[in-house]
């Protein structure tokens, strides 16, 4: 399982996943994206940086760095 095909309800449930995104995005925190459980992690990084609330490489960096802890 990779972090773009991971659910985010999987995600929030990975203590370490969560410390990375509190680190690396904090303010991503302040949305309500865990009433998105059911869709992927993908999905909603594509969302975030269309919309502009992430930068592109903000989202690529804790992309790697989850599944750095997930392998």
């Amino acid at each position: 399982m990779d972090f773009r095909s991971l659910t985010v309800k999987e995600c929030f449930d990975n203590p370490k996943a969560v410390a990375i995104i509190k680190e690396l995005a904090p303010s991503l925190m302040k949305y309500p994206i865990k009433l998105f459980s059911k869709k992927s992690c993908g999905e909603i990084f594509d969302l975030v940086v269309s919309k502009k609330i992430l930068p592109e490489d903000v989202a690529k960096q804790i992309e790697t760095s989850i599944n750095a802890i997930l392998k």
